[in-house]
């Protein structure tokens, strides 16, 4: 596949007249380390020190007042505590969160840590220590003042029994005798309050889950045996009538068409009820991208005149507009100045059929992109896509005219694997090397998607993998054929608290067989470099060359991290590392030296996705190379 520019604005400096000295390279070692250590020094900053509470403690004494600022005092809690429960009493003591504000004596310091045991052992019976002491002592002449409770929590008492009371399951409730699992608990682990009073809830879902829309259930009895160290836990419960999915109405429906709605009911006629079902609904709804307001629900009490116990539902929804104009006006070295306009209709035919238009005009490439989408064809797990486009392009590697068209079947084996296959073609145009070939190529490429991340455009956590296989055959040139292979890898880890400061890394391999370097396509050829490639070099500047001239290889190797750390006021700032190289056979010459690029980001967080602003420097910088580039576009570099 084509190495294509992402969106983005790269700026050189090489002009001599411009030129100002270059501090000494660094080696990617040092790089990180500073890296590191200015993305550790803001994390962890006076502004952020609340949320980093554990990260404080680890901190040597004589670094906390220029890391965070000094309080009025200190609150410390000795004791054999772990890391869970200590946060929980820091989390109820009003010693801990006024610690900022030093009492205007001695008596009243006092008096403050002392009125706070009440709250903390209040907090340990509510974790299962019924049996604690704390102490306070406090050290109004130390520098800072001090407050230092003394915890001896005692032995945990632990769950014994769960008991249900409610009506005998002989009258016809259709669900199995409930369990301590049906509370979320579990007999012999610590006897938690939180759970015990979360109980309820689960197991109201729960009765709502088999098929009864209207439970009670409270709280009866918990009953410790202080002998025993044991909690004894008592819910009572009446799980109401029995009801089954009735009639659906469709409310709001103005350009879609409500067969398309009630086609993605995901429950049958006369199927008990579930909750969980029309959770579902309003998720597919919503997964659209044709409403802006998806409601699904049920009257609150059985209908009188449902002799059968059907429960009616009605699905409300709200239109988004279904078509959207954009137009971007930009700069970028590898196409110069140029203007990009869209325009799609999410619902051209009522059933949720997509058209897209897309047209690029810039100094450098000229291009008019059409998609047209069809949802569930014939499956509602598959979709057809039918795209084309015309248009022209020169890089510094080659220029290219060319009309293509092509159709794909995606299929969504899951919530997190899809497949895809599908058939284009190719006429084209392209020049390298002084030489014009013309090519008529036609392939069938097949794709394979494990997608667990969390967001598309701002990934916090998981992964995304794809594999992509694509034979070729030039149709004016029949005994050209050739075999494309790449794979790709992201992942994604957040590091600190509330997804503050994440580790990307990505990975791309590819590999060409069937013919020379130099018979096959110079545009299906691999390159490298670039925004979306190895940052700090140019787009398409990495690769074999002839004469001076790159042209693009038969198998390549891409890696990279990211360290992304988020602040204050939607502001991100990256520390980035790219490497990787482009070959003229089609194994992976490992032995060959790596390109690497490194950099620092700044990221504006919007609700959609972050934008982007990347400055690159080549770390094996060649005499073709600039001192730095610039990257600007939306989302994350991965």
């Amino acid at each position: 596949m084509p190495n294509h520019p992402p969106m983005q604005m790269a700026m050189k400096k090489s002009d001599p007249a411009h030129s100002f000295p270059l501090p000494p390279p660094i080696s990617i070692k040092a790089f990180w380390r500073i890296a590191l250590l200015c993305c550790t020094l803001v994390a962890i900053s006076p502004p952020a020190q609340a949320q980093f509470d554990t990260l404080r403690d680890l901190v040597p004494e004589t670094l906390h007042q220029t890391l965070f600022g000094t309080d009025a005092y200190q609150v410390v809690f000795e004791g054999d505590l772990d890391a869970g429960l200590r946060d929980v009493l820091r989390s109820v003591s009003e010693s801990h969160a006024l610690r900022n504000r030093l009492p205007a004596t001695d008596q009243m310091f006092e008096r403050r840590a002392r009125a706070d045991i009440p709250n903390l052992l209040r907090a340990l019976r509510s974790e299962g220590y019924y049996d604690g002491r704390i102490e306070a002592h406090v050290d109004p002449q130390a520098s800072p003042p001090q407050i230092t409770f003394r915890v001896q929590p005692g032995p945990a008492y632990l769950l014994q029994a769960v008991h249900f009371h409610g009506p005998d399951s002989e009258e016809g409730f259709a669900f199995p005798p409930p369990s301590p699992a049906t509370a979320g608990l579990a007999l012999g682990s610590r006897a938690r309050a939180p759970e015990v009073l979360g109980g309820k809830d689960k197991f109201r879902e729960y009765l709502r889950e088999n098929g009864h829309p209207f439970p009670w259930v409270a709280l009866r009895e918990a009953r410790v045996d202080h002998e025993s160290r044991t909690l004894v836990v008592t819910y009572t419960f009446n799980p109401g009538p029995l009801a089954r999915f009735g009639p659906v109405t469709v409310e709001g429906a103005e350009r879609v068409l409500p067969r398309y709605i009630l086609d993605k009911i995901p429950w049958s006629a006369n199927q008990p009820f579930q909750p969980s079902q029309l959770q579902r609904l309003r998720a597919t709804l919503m997964q659209t991208g044709l409403f802006t307001m998806v409601d699904v629900f049920h009257p609150g009490s059985m209908p009188d005149a449902s002799g059968n116990n059907e429960l009616p539902v009605t699905i409300s929804v709200v239109e988004r507009v279904p078509r959207t104009v954009k137009a971007g006006l930009g700069y970028e070295t590898d196409t110069g100045l140029g203007t990009a306009l869209e325009w799609e209709h999410r619902n051209i035919l009522g059933s949720g059929e997509q058209l897209r238009t897309r047209l690029h005009l810039a100094e450098k490439k000229q291009m008019f992109e059409g998609e047209f989408q069809v949802p569930e064809f014939p499956d509602p797990s598959q979709s057809l896509t039918i795209q084309g486009n015309i248009g022209q392009e020169t890089t510094d590697a080659l220029e290219k005219k060319e009309v293509g068209a092509g159709a794909m079947i995606n299929r969504r084996l899951d919530r997190f694997w899809s497949v895809g296959l599908g058939t284009n073609f190719r006429y084209s145009e392209v020049t390298q090397l002084g030489e014009t070939e013309t090519y008529g190529l036609i392939s069938t490429p097949g794709e394979l998607t494990w997608d667990m991340r969390d967001h598309v455009l701002n990934p916090t956590r998981g992964w995304r993998i794809q594999l992509r296989a694509e034979p070729f055959m030039d149709t004016l040139e029949w005994n050209t054929t050739f075999f494309k292979l790449s794979g790709s890898l992201s992942a994604y880890l957040p590091i600190l608290a509330e997804e503050r400061l994440i580790l990307a890394g990505r990975g791309a391999l590819g590999s060409i067989t069937g013919e020379a370097n130099m018979n096959l396509p110079p545009d299906q050829r691999f390159y490298a470099g670039g925004g979306g490639s190895i940052r700090g070099y140019a787009y398409q500047s990495i690769g074999p060359e002839v004469d001076g001239k790159v042209v693009g290889g038969k198998s390549m190797v891409e890696v990279g991290t990211e360290l992304r750390l988020r602040l204050e006021n939607n502001i991100g700032l990256v520390a980035f590392l790219d490497g990787g190289q482009v070959f003229s056979e089609t194994e992976l010459q490992f032995q060959d030296d790596f390109l690497w690029g490194a950099g620092l980001g700044l990221r504006y967080h919007l609700d959609f996705g972050p934008i982007r602003l990347d400055v690159a420097f080549p770390l094996n910088r060649r005499n073709k190379d600039s001192a730095f580039q610039v990257y600007v576009s939306i989302g994350q570099a991965y």
